[in-house]
């Protein structure tokens, strides 16, 4: 600091700005930067829009502050990233630091080199992390970490594998993924490899064909294909598994790897703790230079997708019917396969940002929900049978009916169940947490009964697959119509939604009337990872004498309905989910149920359970 400042006299590189405020090399600032010296920022340093600087602070080259963090008597060493909204207050970050959003650094706190704090994390006043540590997302860290192993919950979270793009996800650690899927099957297995059409997911995926080479396998480059085509062609084709990598549509700085086995289905439990097993042991195979698979180009993707796709559908009474839909791509890749298909079913089609941008970013969630509004009028205005808005991985799909009423994920969930059920009696398959009219709605369809499962994608869609099911959902956009694909299929979802309302002659709105309403209410309680047991085992004592359901947390029926306290699989918190027929009930027992957890967190004497019926 007192170079900073003056007391000492040294040279200091870069440009001399505003008093004691010195600013490297090719930095990048952003919008509404607040830069208060004395400060260092080094060279190639990105302050993003809104970050405050509170002198003396240090940033050493190479470093990234993202939006909205302040930086506050610090010191941060070279190739470390602060996420969102942080706060550092006389804090010291080393090397290579990744610091998640929402974080704390507390006086005092020095963090060691290649550690990882986990997103929304409290490091307390004097606490000290050594190197190579990741702490988990939501911890408070109240004493130093020195002796720990380097441990880390796994690769995976319950959507696939996701990381911030080139600061975990560089080119090394994706050949090493690469390598590390590869090792799970024999030498010269065919392994598929696809992505979407921005820049980063290009560098990802040629760095993961790279290892997986390296280990043996023989690649088919399936370049730009959305998500189902990719596990489409998985299972129709004579490969031992796939990936796709596209940027996430959450997080403009993330990305998402997918991997699927040879049967285009997402990676069970034992096949992901497998490859973790390999990745963090680095037990990989590496093969002699005359073993190395080759690379071929198929151009039969699509068309075999579509094929199969076509096989499925009642061609006749869609083209007969003459419909006219609008389609909201989010510049996603459905658009190089739905508008030969509408083509195909003489489907009069508005779509709407079907370009490809290589430098397109997500959406928040109020720019998403300001996009559905708009595609929702442009339903109306333009008299539209359906409106639809698929995500940008081609996975889920958000209705708008005829009048451009937007329906929510329950009332779309029941509209497409009463459709297809109606047409061909079966089971479907959701997750717990879907309203108790949902389930009460398809048992009331002749033939057809409902199956609770867990909320996870992949256990979700293996019970779909036990038990034969005719539909399956995650109730947030998500179906799967298992005859064509174990997988979420937004595309034939659609396809397969204007085939039935070709055939059943209603409109959206009129099927949309026939689903029933009830309350619904949903809260989440913080809870650290080490009392997520204690809170479930607290509520099963609790209820041992009572009517309930463990297919998922724990579902306490009661009068009118149920609630259902549930552990989140990724993040240090539990959702208190209420359904019930009188809504001022089931806030009084969303309140009741959420005041119970925070007792059972702090190890407390917990009250009363509601009465049960």
């Amino acid at each position: 600091w007192d170079a900073l400042e003056g007391r000492v006299d040294v040279e200091i590189s870069g440009e001399r700005r505003h008093g004691n405020v010195w600013i490297g090399e090719n930095v990048e600032i952003g919008y509404d930067v607040r830069i208060n010296g004395p400060a260092y920022i080094g060279n190639e340093c990105k302050l993003k829009a809104g970050v405050f600087v509170n002198g003396p602070v240090c940033v050493g080259n190479f470093s990234v502050i993202d939006e909205n963090t302040k930086i506050s008597n610090s010191i941060i060493w070279t190739y470390s990233y602060i996420g969102e909204t942080s706060r550092l207050r006389q804090a010291i970050v080393c090397r290579h630091v990744t610091i998640k959003n929402n974080c704390l650094l507390e006086e005092g706190a020095v963090i060691g080199d290649d550690v990882v704090v986990g997103e929304g994390s409290t490091m307390d006043a004097g606490v000290k992390i050594w190197p190579d540590k990741e702490i988990e997302p939501g911890s408070t860290v109240h004493e130093s970490i020195i002796w720990a192993g380097h441990y880390k919950r796994g690769l995976f979270t319950s959507y696939g594998l996701v990381g911030l793009v080139n600061i975990e996800l560089t080119p090394e650690y994706c050949a090493r993924l690469g390598a590390s899927f590869a090792a799970l099957f024999p030498k010269g297995s065919a392994i598929g490899a696809a992505r979407d059409g921005q820049r980063p997911s290009r560098m990802m995926k040629r760095a993961m064909v790279a290892g997986m080479m390296s280990s043996g396998a023989s690649i088919i480059d399936l370049s730009e294909l959305p998500i189902p085509v990719v596990q489409f062609y998985a299972r129709e084709h004579p490969i031992a598994g796939a990936v796709h990598i596209q940027m996430s549509p959450l997080d403009s700085r993330s990305a998402d790897i997918r991997m699927f086995d040879g049967n285009g289905v997402v990676l069970d439990k034992k096949m992901e703790r497998k490859l973790e097993n390999v990745f963090f042991r680095e037990d990989i195979r590496r093969v002699h230079f005359y073993e190395m698979g080759d690379i071929s180009y198929p151009q039969d993707s699509i068309d075999s997708y579509i094929d199969g796709l076509i096989a499925l559908i009642d061609v006749e009474a869609v083209r007969q019917a003459h419909l006219k839909v609008l389609v909201d791509f989010d510049h996603g890749s459905a658009s190089l396969v739905l508008p030969r298909l509408f083509k195909e079913l003489n489907i009069e089609a508005i779509p709407l940002n079907a370009g490809f941008d290589e430098t397109y970013q997500s959406k928040t969630n109020e720019a998403f929900d300001e996009a559905r509004r708009q595609s929702a009028l442009i339903t109306r205005t333009l008299g539209c049978n359906l409106g639809a808005y698929i995500d940008y991985g081609s996975e889920r799909v958000f209705l708008i009916d005829e009048k451009g009423e937007l329906l929510d994920h329950h009332e779309a969930l029941g509209a497409i169940a009463v459709l297809a059920l109606k047409a061909k009696p079966g089971v479907l398959v959701a997750p717990a947490t879907v309203p108790q009219t949902i389930a009460a709605l398809v048992r009331q369809l002749p033939g057809s009964h409902f199956v609770p499962g867990k909320g996870e994608p992949a256990a979700l869609l293996r019970a779909a697959q036990q038990h034969q099911a005719r539909l399956a959902s995650d109730a947030n956009g998500g179906y799967v119509f298992p005859e064509h694909l174990l997988g979420f299929d937004a595309i034939f979802t659609l396809i397969k939604l204007l085939e039935l309302l070709a055939k059943d002659g209603r409109t959206v709105s009129a099927v949309r009337q026939e689903i029933p309403r009830a309350a619904y209410e949903h809260r989440q309680e913080t809870v650290p990872w080490d009392a997520k047991g204690r809170v479930m085992r607290t509520m099963v004592e609790m209820h041992r004498d009572a009517p309930v359901d463990l297919a998922d947390g724990i579902k306490v029926f009661v009068d009118g309905g149920w609630v259902l306290v549930l552990p989140d699989p990724d993040m240090p918190r539990y959702h208190i989910i209420v359904s019930m027929e009188d809504s001022e009930k089931a806030r009084a027992l969303a309140d009741q149920y959420s005041d119970l957890v925070k007792t059972a967190v702090t190890g407390g004497a917990a009250g009363r359970p509601a009465a049960t019926g």
